[in-house]
């Protein structure tokens, strides 16, 4: 609590000559990112005199996502209606400068930097930084800081806390530690569950589930290495999405999935590996095309294809030919994951019943 005291005092200390603020999560914004902006829009309209803007690039794809802005009524703002430059101060959330995921004008360096990914060179002059790589979830720094400004905790930012940490760690089951334990454990008890029942189940198309079936059949299985490639996809979020549900297919330890939006390639990779140093191999796998970032078992990426040289389906191979290098399965052939084997009843991952 030392910790959190000192930083929420220097936080405010830092926006002390501040009247207009800009908060800006990492493009194409989660739950993390979208609990955590709304979080601190909260604690710093209420403790000073300053007018807080929480905007957004890109877009909110997933549905369950869409549902928690809708159902929690979080003010999202298009970063296309605002002028970043008219603003006084920038703090970004659940992001770092030049990271590559986030809208960040260049020449324009934020005064506040608040993350749970590992630190960057570009956050180490940043005026106030609050780096937390020990903590499963940006949402947990908040909560902390939540409950540090004596604030009432409104049913509303306890939900939107809990689904974030809940989300980023799959139910604290990934790269989750004990400050996350604790925020999980004291925001369950002032959570609004009927909203959370309906944020899990958030409706889905017929387009999702043609996505998730075309989805299914792109994707090979090499040894334990699932690789998914898709020409298009609808928003950003996909690779994450279809990444997690392919990890849980038996058999499979890493799961990559790759897809192009609007002349970008996403990247996500996941493993049920332990200390398995997902960041740095999808780095090793982007390499000089894009940029990458992560944890242990999970890691995102992006690749600007305007101006390449090489098609998008030219850089699809290229990665899948280096994660099969890297993963050790350069020689194992690849299987369609679904359409050539019999259904069969499958009992734990890893076990045939």
């Amino acid at each position: 609590m030392k910790r959190t005291e000192r930083n929420l005092s220097r936080l405010l200390a830092s926006l002390a000559d501040v009247r207009r603020l800009l908060i800006l999560g990492h493009d194409h914004p989660d739950p993390d990112a979208l609990a955590s902006g709304w979080v601190l829009r909260h604690i710093l309209r209420n403790l000073l005199d300053v007018e807080v803007i929480l905007g957004y690039d890109g877009m909110v794809g997933r549905a369950e996502n869409r549902a928690m802005v809708d159902l929690l009524r979080i003010p999202l703002v298009p970063l296309a209606d605002l002028d970043p430059s008219s603003f006084d101060a920038i703090a970004l959330i659940d992001t770092q400068p030049r990271s590559g995921n986030d809208a960040l004008p260049d020449g324009l360096v934020p005064r506040i930097v608040i993350d749970h990914h590992p630190l960057r060179k570009s956050s180490r002059n940043v005026f106030f930084c609050d780096i937390r790589p020990d903590h499963g979830a940006t949402a947990t720094i908040l909560w902390g800081y939540l409950k540090q400004a004596g604030l009432p905790v409104q049913p509303r930012y306890a939900t939107g806390l809990f689904y974030a940490i809940r989300s980023e760690t799959q139910n604290l089951g990934r790269e989750s530690g004990g400050p996350d334990f604790k925020a999980f454990k004291a925001l369950f008890e002032r959570v609004d569950n009927q909203i959370i029942s309906r944020i899990e189940n958030a409706p889905i198309s017929r387009r999702y589930l043609g996505l998730l079936d075309g989805a299914f059949q792109r994707t090979k299985l090499y040894g334990n290495v699932s690789v998914t490639m898709l020409e298009k996809m609808p928003y950003p979020d996909v690779p994450a999405e279809l990444a997690d549900l392919l990890l849980r297919v038996d058999e499979v330890e890493w799961a990559l999935v790759g897809g192009v939006h609007r002349r970008q390639l996403y990247l996500s990779i996941r493993t049920s590996t332990e200390r398995a140093h997902a960041a740095r191999l999808l780095g090793q796998i982007v390499g000089e095309l894009g940029r990458t970032g992560g944890h242990s078992t999970m890691a995102g990426g992006r690749i600007d294809l305007r101006g390449k040289k090489k098609t998008a389906e030219a850089i699809q191979r290229l990665l899948v030919s280096r994660a099969r290098e890297i993963l050790g399965v350069g020689g194992k052939r690849g299987r369609q994951l679904v359409g050539t084997q019999p259904c069969r009843q499958q009992g734990a991952k890893g076990r045939r019943t």
